[in-house]
């Protein structure tokens, strides 16, 4: 099984063994994971979710392909966007995410 980095790698299409992006990658992650978390509103956690927190959730494959597929965005457009379509945030992202959003009353 591979691990995060190694998705992440292979996601932007970077040669499994070159490291030198791998702190920028798991930045990203990290901060496609915090987008994720806002857009659900819920908690997302790696192993097992805690009792104190009923609406937490475990990354699914769904849910690691929507953060990868962010990473992979922000990847590949690391300048300043002044085009529109770079400056969105890719469909697949919220459509994956769409099915485990919790709104609160």
């Amino acid at each position: 099984m591979s691990t995060t980095i190694e998705k992440l790698r292979a996601q932007c299409r970077i040669d499994a063994d070159d490291e030198t992006e791998d702190e920028l990658l798991l930045l990203y992650f990290a901060s496609a994971r915090r987008r994720a978390e806002n857009f659900i509103n819920r908690k997302l956690y790696d192993e097992n979710i805690p009792d104190t927190d009923p609406d937490g959730l475990k990354i699914a494959d769904d849910i690691l392909l929507a953060l990868m597929l962010l990473v992979g965005h922000w990847n590949e457009s690391r300048e300043e966007a002044s085009d529109l379509n770079k400056m969105s945030i890719p469909f697949g992202f919220t459509s994956l995410l769409e099915p485990y959003r919790f709104i609160p009353l």
